[in-house]
């Protein structure tokens, strides 16, 4: 890892993702419960109505912004053998902007009663340039005290779930959502073209496919206006790729008719990331807080 402080937030950072996966499970059951003890309900004969499966059919696009209001990123990039490896504070270290609005997408197709799918994309482009006001080294080039440079940092995130609706009466959904999570990494640092020699450059780029596990609670608090929170958590480790990603979101989704709506709320993303592939590690912890707002379209 980065440092044994390194260690110790990532640990830390792994523990509240189980928690929060765990309160998040934990409440569905709960509710899962009451609903189940407040109303009788013949799942048999739900599933094996062939027009009430239809009447569940349905899908819906939901496109927006994350309103990023606070960034925090540190990268290590450089030879796996190192054995103090000292990370880049990419805000503090690179002038790159601590505030963003980022693209966010979802598309999601429900079959029948209990099953569904979702997929998910969003994108989070940095840069930043300044003077150093320290030495870096970056793989395998030195970056000098003093030196102006510009650099980019994209993370480009793909997710692709199964939906398993275990509970739907109409008020609570509940949901639980094994599926793939694809993070593509793109960072890169230059000396700007004022020197009498081209200078230092480096650019780097890693993808990352993991399994994830997620879950949705859904309350309609009335006809047109709901309330949701979603998590989904990856937890790894492997002998090359260790790491946690959470992305969380609370948010009130208002429908103004059948077909279109929209949604305001907050969402908390986080990764943290080792992935060393023998000659070069990369070693990512980011965290993403902010508003996030979209509208909706069903059909």
């Amino acid at each position: 890892m980065l440092s044994i402080e390194g260690a110790i937030n990532s640990i830390e950072k792994i523990g509240r993702a189980i928690r929060k996966l765990g309160l998040l499970v934990l409440v569905a059951f709960y509710l899962h419960g009451a609903c189940a003890n407040a109303q009788s309900i013949d799942s048999s004969a739900d599933e094996g109505n062939s027009a009430d499966s239809v009447s569940y059919r349905g899908g819906s696009i939901r496109i927006g912004a994350f309103a990023i209001a606070d960034i925090s990123s540190r990268i290590y990039y450089g030879p796996s053998d190192l054995p103090i490896a000292l990370p880049i504070d990419i805000q503090e270290d690179l002038g790159v902007s601590d505030s963003l609005l980022a693209f966010r997408g979802s598309f999601s197709y429900r079959f029948s009663k209990r099953h569904a799918m979702s997929v998910g994309y969003y994108q989070f482009k940095l840069e930043g340039s300044r003077a150093l006001e320290r030495t870096l080294e970056i793989g395998g080039s030195e970056f000098e005290i003093g030196l102006d440079v510009a650099s980019r940092y994209d993370e480009k995130t793909l997710k692709i779930a199964y939906d398993f609706i275990f509970h739907d009466d109409g008020k609570v959904l509940l949901s639980i959502s094994p599926g793939l999570h694809v993070s593509s990494l793109d960072f890169s640092i230059a000396a700007l073209p004022n020197l009498p020699a081209p200078g230092p450059s480096e650019d780097a780029s890693v993808t990352a496919p993991l399994p994830m596990l997620g879950g949705r609670i859904k309350y309609s608090l009335t006809p047109k206006w709901s309330m949701v929170l979603s998590s989904n958590v990856f937890l790894l480790s492997t002998g090359d790729q260790s790491g946690a990603i959470t992305d969380s979101s609370f948010v009130f989704e208002y429908q103004t008719n059948s077909a279109f709506g929209f949604g305001v709320g907050l969402n908390l993303y986080t990764i943290d990331l080792d992935i060393d592939d023998g000659d070069k590690r990369w070693d990512v912890q980011s965290i993403y807080s902010g508003a996030y707002l979209y509208g909706v379209y069903k059909f």
